[in-house]
C-alpha cells in the first residue's frame, strides 16, 4: 500500500517545503487550502490539490471534511503546517477513530503555548529569562507601565501569529484605544536584542531534532516574519526551549522565539509557534528535513535525532522581501537590502520547480484585489479559547 500524505494550508510557502520534501522521495501529497489559488497547486511535485470548508468559520465541518476527505481517498497521514493544527489537535480522537495519524501535542498543550500570557508565565516560572510582563486590569495599568519603561513597551493580544495583533505604542493617546479590549492583551517591556528562533521536533516528550537559526532581515521593521535568516546554534537559547517544551510534554514541531543580545549573550523568551514555522526552507536546507522526520515518526513509530546541521546557510523570501521594502518606502523608509541582500536559496524560488512562485504571485495578487492588503487580519487568527 503506497504513502499518502494530506498537507493542509496549501497556498504558502510552509505546505510548499513539506509537499517537496515528501514528495521527492516517492510519497503522494495531497494539498489542501481554502482558495483555489495556491503555490502547491503550481508545484510539480504535487500528487492532488483540492478545497476545504474555511475553518476560521466553520471548525467542525473542516474536520468532518478532512476525515471524510482521508476515508476517500486512503491516506492515512495528515501534516496540518498553520493554526487548523490547532483543531485536529482537539479532534484527534476522532482521526485514530478513522485510522488516520497526526503527529500534534495535546490541545491543552497547544493552548499553553500558543496564548501570549500563558506561555510567558511558563517560561518565567522555569526559570527563562522573560520581558517584564504585566497582565493589565485597567488601563491606567497600560500607561502606568508605558511610563515605567520610557515608552519602550509591546501590546500583545492573546491570540496571534506572526506580527498581527503587536502594537507599539508611541503616545498615552494611543494606549487608550485599547481600553476596550483589556483583559484581551499583555503588556511587555520592550527589549533590544536580535530575533532567534529554535525550532524542535519531539517525539512524545522526546527530542528529536533541534535546529537554530538568526534573523537578518523582516518583513516589518519591528519584527514579525522574517525575509533573510542565518542557521546558527546558541546552547543558551536551545536549553531554554528545550526545557519550555519538555515541561509540555510536546508532541510534534514547534519554534521557541526569542530576542538575544549578542554583545552581552542575554536572551529573553518572547513566544512560542506551536506549529510549522515561515522559515522552514532553512533548516531543510541546512539538513534537518522536519517534515520526513514527522513522516518517519508516523510511519514508523520513532526516528533518529537529527542535532547536527550547516551554519551559516542563507535563506530568503523572496516575495516577502519585496513587500517590506515596498511597505517601508510608504513609511518612508529606504531599505534597499530587502531587493539585494543575498542568499543561498529561497523560500519560494526553486529553479527545478519555478512555477511556484508563479502560484505565489497569483495568489497575493488576487488576496490584494479582494481585500487591499496583502496580510489582512480579518479571519487570519484563531481564537483557541473558542474552538
Amino acid at each position: 500500500m503506497e504513502d499518502k500524505v494530506l498537507i493542509t494550508y496549501g497556498w504558502n510557502r510552509i505546505a510548499y517545503i513539506v509537499n517537496r520534501s515528501l514528495a521527492s522521495k516517492g510519497i503522494k501529497t495531497y494539498v489542501g487550502d481554502i482558495s483555489k489559488i495556491t503555490m502547491n497547486r503550481f508545484s510539480k511535485f504535487t500528487y492532488k490539490t483540492f478545497c476545504y470548508p474555511n475553518f476560521y468559520v466553520d471548525p467542525k465541518k473542516f474536520i468532518n471534511f478532512i476525515i471524510s476527505y482521508c476515508v476517500k481517498e486512503g491516506i492515512q497521514y495528515v501534516i496540518p503546517t498553520h493554526e487548523e493544527g490547532f483543531l485536529t489537535s482537539k479532534y484527534q480522537h476522532i482521526f485514530k477513530e478513522a485510522n488516520i495519524k497526526t503527529l500534534l501535542p495535546d490541545f491543552e498543550k497547544i493552548k499553553i503555548a500558543h496564548k501570549k500570557d500563558k506561555c510567558s508565565t511558563l517560561a518565567k516560572q522555569l526559570g527563562v529569562p522573560t520581558p517584564e510582563t504585566i497582565y493589565p486590569k485597567t488601563i491606567g495599568d497600560v500607561l502606568h507601565s508605558f511610563g515605567l519603561y520610557n515608552g519602550n513597551i509591546v501590546i500583545k493580544y492573546l491570540n496571534t501569529n506572526s506580527a498581527k495583533g503587536v502594537f507599539y505604542p508611541k503616545s498615552e493617546e494611543e494606549i487608550k484605544k485599547f481600553e476596550k479590549d483589556i483583559g484581551k492583551f499583555i503588556v511587555q517591556e520592550r527589549v533590544k536584542g536580535r530575533g532567534y528562533g529554535v525550532s524542535l521536533l519531539f517525539n512524545k516528550g522526546e527530542l528529536r531534532a533541534i535546529f537554530t537559526h538568526r534573523r537578518i532581515q523582516e518583513k516589518i521593521s519591528t519584527g514579525g516574519t522574517s525575509t533573510l535568516r542565518e542557521s546558527t546554534q546558541n546552547s543558551l537559547l536551545e536549553e531554554y526551549a528545550c526545557n519550555i517544551l519538555k515541561y509540555l510534554n510536546w508532541n510534534g514541531v514547534a519554534m521557541v522565539e526569542f530576542k538575544y543580545d549578542e554583545e552581552r549573550k542575554k536572551g529573553w523568551f518572547i513566544e512560542i509557534n506551536p506549529r510549522f514555522w515561515g522559515s522552514l526552507a532553512l533548516p531543510y536546507m541546512a539538513g534537518v528535513d522536519f517534515p520526513y522526520l514527522v513522516y518517519k515518526i508516523l510511519k514508523d513509530g520513532d526516528v533518529e535525532p537529527v542535532f547536527n546541521y550547516k551554519k551559516g546557510v542563507k535563506v530568503k523570501w523572496i516575495l516577502g522581501s519585496v513587500i517590506a521594502f515596498l511597505t517601508g518606502l510608504m513609511k518612508g523608509e529606504f531599505n534597499i537590502n530587502h531587493i539585494f541582500s543575498k542568499a543561498d536559496a529561497y523560500d519560494d524560488f526553486w529553479k527545478d520547480d519555478k512555477n511556484v512562485f508563479i502560484g505565489e504571485l497569483f495568489y497575493y495578487g488576487a488576496k490584494f484585489l479582494k481585500t487591499f492588503s496583502i496580510n489582512p487580519k480579518k479571519e487570519a487568527l484563531v481564537n483557541i479559547d473558542e474552538l
